[in-house]
C-alpha cells in the first residue's frame, strides 16, 4: 500500500489512449508515399479472406512456393499500370512485411507498385496495387519565373551599395565617394521627412492647402552641402567650424529660401601649412500659379 492509494494488481491493460494502433482494418489495400527524389514508403493490408480466395484460385500453397515481391512500375508516360507496356522492376519482400522503403534510380518520374506473387513458372499474381506517386527532381529547380527572378534594377542597387566604384581609387577619391553615397542616402530619408509636417516651416510650404478644393499641391527643397578632406583638418562653412566624420567627411543640410546664397568652405591642415577654399553660390526663384 502507498500513500497515495492501493494498485489493482487484476488490471494492469494501459488505458484506452495509450493502445497501440490495430494490426489491420479489414480491408485489402496499399498507399504509396513519397520520402524524397530517389525513395518511396509503401504500406499495405492483405486481409485473410483476400488470400484465401488466391489460394482457393491458385492453389492452396502459392504463398509458400511463390516468390513474394513488390513490382515496381514506372508510369511517368502513362499514368497508370494499365496503360501500357511499362518499365517495371522486382524487389523481394515478404507479404506479412505490410511495409517497405522502396529506392528508384530516377527521381522526378512517376511510379506504381503493385505487392503480388511470382510463380515458379514466373506468372505474375497481383494482389493489391498502391496509387501513383511522382517524385520530385533530385536537382536544381528549373522554374525562373517572376516570384524567383532577380531584378536588374535592383541588383544594381546592391552592387553600388557594396562599394564596387571603390576598387582601384585612392584613399581621398574613396572618401569623396562615401561622403557622396552618404548624402544620397541621407537625400532619400529626408525626402521621406520632408513629406511630413516638419517641412511645413519652409516657403513654398508656408501657404495652406484649401480646406475646400479636393486638389492641391505642395513642394519644397533643401539644400546639401558634403565633402570630404584629410580627417585632421579643421574645416569651416561660412566661418563656423564644421565637425568632420572619422574619414574626413562633412556633410550640412539647410534651408534653401528664395535668394542668392553664398557658401564659402575653407579647409586648413592640421599643422595650419596647407589650406583649400571652396566658395558655392546657389540662388533659387521659385514661382506658382497663385491659385
Amino acid at each position: 500500500m502507498t500513500s497515495s492509494g492501493q494498485i489493482n494488481k487484476d488490471n494492469i491493460s494501459p488505458g484506452s489512449d495509450y493502445k497501440s494502433l490495430p494490426e489491420g482494418y479489414g480491408s485489402t489495400e496499399a498507399v504509396l508515399l513519397p520520402r524524397d527524389p530517389n525513395w518511396m514508403f509503401i504500406y499495405w493490408e492483405i486481409t485473410a479472406n483476400a488470400k484465401a480466395e488466391v489460394c482457393k484460385k491458385h492453389g492452396a500453397d502459392i504463398f509458400q512456393k511463390s516468390k513474394q515481391i513488390i513490382r515496381v512500375y514506372d508510369v511517368t508516360a502513362t499514368g497508370s499500370v494499365d496503360g501500357g507496356d511499362q518499365k517495371y522492376f522486382d524487389i523481394p519482400i515478404m507479404v506479412d512485411a505490410k511495409n517497405w522503403y522502396i529506392n528508384v534510380q530516377e527521381s522526378g518520374r512517376t511510379y506504381c507498385c503493385e505487392v503480388g506473387l511470382v510463380t515458379p513458372d514466373g506468372r505474375f499474381i497481383g494482389l493489391v496495387r498502391t496509387n501513383p506517386v511522382k517524385l520530385p527532381g533530385g536537382m536544381v529547380s528549373d522554374v525562373t519565373d517572376e516570384k524567383w527572378m532577380s531584378v536588374s534594377s535592383d541588383f544594381e542597387k546592391l552592387l553600388q551599395l557594396s562599394g564596387v566604384e571603390y576598387i582601384g581609387k585612392g584613399s581621398g577619391e574613396v572618401a569623396k565617394s562615401l561622403a557622396q553615397r552618404w548624402e544620397m542616402l541621407r537625400a532619400v530619408f529626408s525626402r521621406a521627412s520632408s513629406w511630413g509636417v516638419s517641412s511645413l516651416s519652409s516657403h513654398a510650404l508656408g501657404k495652406q492647402p484649401s480646406v475646400n478644393k479636393n486638389f492641391w499641391l505642395v513642394a519644397d527643397c533643401e539644400l546639401i552641402l558634403y565633402g570630404a578632406t584629410e580627417p585632421d583638418a579643421c574645416v569651416t562653412v561660412s566661418g563656423r567650424k564644421v565637425k568632420l566624420n572619422t574619414d574626413g567627411t562633412f556633410s550640412m543640410r539647410f534651408a534653401l529660401p528664395d535668394g542668392s546664397m553664398g557658401l564659402p568652405i575653407k579647409a586648413v591642415s592640421n599643422d595650419e601649412s596647407d589650406t583649400r577654399e571652396i566658395e558655392i553660390k546657389v540662388s533659387r526663384t521659385t514661382h506658382t500659379d497663385g491659385k
